[in-house]
C-alpha cells in the first residue's frame, strides 16, 4: 500500500543494535568526543570541590572569625566557577563540530542510498516522509547522541563522584537522596515502553504533515486552478491537530519524569535538614549538614538531567529506527556479481516477459518483441496498456517478474548498471530540468566544453534561443525550468540527449502539449538526434510515429500487432481502428 499523508508508517521494533550501528558514524570523530568527555569530567570535578570549601569555611573560618581566609575562599570559589564555565564552553564547542560532522555523514549516507533505491520505493513512499528521514532525523539523532548521550555518561560519572564525596562526608545522610533516586529510576524504566510508543506516534503525525505539505506544493497550480485552497487548509489543520495531540501526550509523560525528579529533589533536601538537625546535630556539625545538602543538590542535578536525557534517548531510538529502516531497504535493482561492461550497439529483445507493479494486477503478460540496432520503433496503445512500463524495463528501473530482456544478446540483469544507463537516454513529456545553469543542465556533470555544447545546439538550431536568454548558457533556470516555455524545455532536453550520445534513445510523448510551430522545430531536432540510434517512441498521436521503421501496438498486456504504418493499415485491425478514431473530422 502507498505510504501517503493519510497513513501512518508501519511500526518498528526497538533494537539496541541500532545504537551500536550509529556509533560507527561517531568513530571518525572519537578524538573530539574523547576530549569533550574529559573536559566535561574536569569541569564537574572543579564544582565538587566547592562544598568542601563551604564545609571548611562554616566549621573553621567563621567560628575562628578569620575574615581574610573567608575572602580568600570566596575568590577561590569564584575562580573555580569561572574556570568550570570556560572548560564547559570549550567542551560544547568541540561537541558542536562533532555534531555537524555526524549529521553530515548521516545525510550523505541516506542520500547515497536514495540514489540507488528502485523506482518502486518512490512510487510507494511519500516524498515528504522521505525528506523528513533525510533531513530532520539525522539532525535530531546527532544532536541527541552528541550532547545528550555524552553528557549523560559524564553525568553518571559525576554522580559517582558526588556519591563518593557524600559518603565520605556522612554515610547516613547520604542514603536519603540515594534511596529516592532508586525510586525515580524504577518508575522511569517502567514508563519507557509507553514513552517510546507515544514518541513513535508523534513522529508519524509529523511525517504526515510533511508528506501533505510536499504533495500540496507539488500540485499548487492544480490547487489554485480548482479553487481548492480552503479544502487543503482544512486538511492541513486536521493533520496539525492530530500532530499537536500526539506531541502533547508525549510531553505529558516526559514532564512527569521531570516533575517527579524535581519533587524528590526538594523532598531530599528537606529530609536532610530535618533529620540532620533534629536527630544528628550536634554530633554531626552544621557544616557537614550544609555540605551534604549541597552535594544532594549536585546529586539531583545529574539525576534530573538523566531523566530528561532518558526521554531524549528514547526519541533518538525512534529516529534511528526510521533512518536504518531506510538504509536497510533492499536494492532490488543492483549489479550482479561480475557484471559485464559490453559496448552496446542497441539490439533489444523481450522474451516471454511478465510484469506487475504490485504482484497482483498484470501490466505485461508473455510479451515478446525484437528491436534491431538502429531501428526507429513506435509504440502505441490506449492509456495504461503498458507502453511506459516497457520503456522503464529497458532502462532497468524495474526488473521483470518473469521472462528475460536481452540487449545485444546479454541478459540485461548481467550488464553493469552504469554501462547500461549510459547507453540509454530517456526523454519524457515532463523531463526534469534542475535549478542550475542551462550549461549545467545540458552536460549533467560530464566534462564537455562550452564550445562543443554550442556546436551541438547550433546543429539542433537552438543556440539562438539559448543565447536570447538573460545570461545565455549561464542563465539559472527556476524549478524545473519554469522560466522557459514547454517547447524550450523540450528542446533543451533533446540537446542534453545529443550531448550524452547514447546508443538507445527512448522518447515518451516527447512532442505532446506543444504548439505546431514548436513541434515542427522539435521534430526536426529529433530527426537529427535519432540518426544511427535505436529509437523507441511512444505517442498517443499516431501521426507523429507514422514514419517509424516498425510500429508495435500494445494491447491485452502484449504486443498485439506489429508492422509498418502501411502494413498495419492494410490489416484493418486494432491499429487501423485506433488511427481512424484519431482522424475523424
Amino acid at each position: 500500500m502507498v505510504n501517503n499523508y493519510q497513513k501512518d508508517e508501519e511500526k518498528t521494533k526497538f533494537s539496541f543494535s541500532n545504537l551500536k550501528r550509529i556509533l560507527k558514524f561517531f568513530k571518525p570523530y572519537k578524538k573530539g568526543l574523547t576530549l569533550s568527555f574529559f573536559l566535561g569530567i574536569f569541569s564537574n570535578l572543579l564544582l565538587l570541590i566547592i562544598p568542601q570549601i563551604f564545609l571548611y569555611a562554616i566549621d573553621k573560618s567563621f567560628p575562628n572569625q578569620n575574615f581574610m581566609e573567608i575572602i580568600l575562599l570566596t575568590f577561590i570559589i569564584l575562580g573555580l566557577v569561572l574556570l568550570s564555565v570556560f572548560i564547559a564552553k570549550l567542551k560544547r564547542d568541540k561537541l558542536l563540530m562533532v555534531l555537524d560532522n555526524v549529521s553530515h555523514d548521516l545525510k550523505v549516507a541516506i542520500f547515497t542510498k536514495l540514489q540507488y533505491l528502485p523506482n518502486n520505493y518512490f512510487d510507494t513512499h511519500s516524498h515528504g516522509k522521505i525528506y523528513t528521514r533525510a533531513t530532520n532525523y539525522p539532525d535530531e539523532v546527532s544532536a541527541i547522541l552528541c550532547y545528550v548521550l555524552l553528557d549523560s555518561i559524564i553525568d553518571i560519572i559525576n554522580l559517582l563522584f558526588v556519591i563518593i564525596f557524600m559518603l565520605a562526608t556522612n554515610i547516613k545522610l547520604s542514603l536519603i537522596p540515594i534511596i529516592l533516586a532508586l525510586i525515580v529510576t524504577t518508575i522511569l524504566l517502567l514508563l519507557s515502553p509507553l514513552r517510546r510508543r507515544l514518541k513513535n506516534k508523534a513522529n508519524d503525525k509529523n511525517a504526515n504533515v510533511n508528506a501533505y505539505l510536499s504533495e500540496s506544493m507539488g500540485g499548487i497550480r492544480i490547487t489554485q486552478s480548482f479553487n481548492r485552497e480552503l479544502k487543503n487548509e482544512n486538511i492541513l489543520k486536521d493533520l496539525e491537530e492530530k500532530r499537536v495531540e500526539a506531541v502533547k501526550n508525549t510531553l505529558y509523560l516526559g514532564n512527569l519524569s521531570w516533575a517527579l525528579t524535581g519533587v524528590l529533589n526538594l523532598t531530599s533536601m528537606a529530609l536532610i535538614y530535618y533529620l540532620g538537625l533534629k536527630y544528628m546535630y550536634p554530633i554531626v556539625t552544621l557544616g557537614t549538614i550544609i555540605a551534604i545538602d549541597s552535594y544532594s543538590s549536585r546529586f539531583w542535578e545529574p539525576i534530573e538531567y538523566l531523566s530528561m536525557s532518558y526521554n531524549d534517548l528514547m526519541d533518538a531510538s525512534t529516529y534511528l529506527e526510521r533512518i536504518f529502516e531506510l538504509l536497510d531497504e533492499p536494492l532490488l535493482i543492483e549489479n550482479s556479481a561480475n557484471a559485464l561492461k559490453p559496448h552496446i550497439k542497441g539490439n533489444i529483445e523481450f522474451e516471454n516477459v511478465y510484469f506487475s507493479y504490485d504482484n497482483q494486477v498484470p501490466v505485461l503478460k508473455n510479451l515478446n518483441l525484437k528491436i534491431k540496432a538502429g531501428e526507429k520503433i513506435g509504440l502505441v496503445g490506449v492509456t495504461g496498456s503498458g507502453k511506459s512500463t516497457i520503456l522503464s524495463l529497458i532502462s532497468r528501473f524495474y526488473d521483470t517478474n518473469k521472462g528475460t530482456i536481452l540487449i545485444d544478446n546479454y541478459d540485461i540483469k548481467t550488464i553493469d548498471l552504469k554501462t547500461l544507463r549510459k547507453s540509454i537516454s530517456m526523454m519524457m513529456q515532463d523531463s526534469y530540468l534542475f535549478a542550475r545553469s542551462v550549461y549545467d543542465n545540458l552536460v549533467l556533470g560530464q566534462n564537455i566544453s562550452l564550445k562543443k555544447v554550442r556546436e551541438i545546439c547550433k546543429l539542433l538550431d537552438i543556440d539562438d534561443m539559448i543565447m536570447s536568454l538573460e545570461k545565455g548558457y549561464d542563465t539559472i533556470l527556476l524549478n524545473n525550468g519554469s522560466n522557459l516555455s514547454s517547447g524550450e524545455r523540450q528542446l533543451l532536453c533533446i540537446a542534453r540527449i545529443m550531448i550524452q550520445n547514447p546508443q538507445i534513445l527512448i522518447l515518451d510523448e516527447a512532442t505532446s502539449n506543444i504548439d505546431l510551430k514548436t513541434e515542427k522545430k522539435i521534430v526536426n531536432a529529433l530527426n537529427i538526434v535519432t540518426q544511427n540510434r535505436t529509437t523507441i517512441m511512444v505517442a498517443h498521436r499516431i501521426s507523429t510515429i507514422k514514419n517509424c521503421d516498425k510500429i508495435i501496438l500494445i494491447k491485452n498486456h502484449r504486443n498485439y500487432e506489429e508492422g509498418t504504418h502501411e502494413e498495419l493499415m492494410a490489416k484493418k485491425g486494432a491499429y487501423y481502428k485506433l488511427y481512424m478514431s484519431q482522424n475523424i473530422n
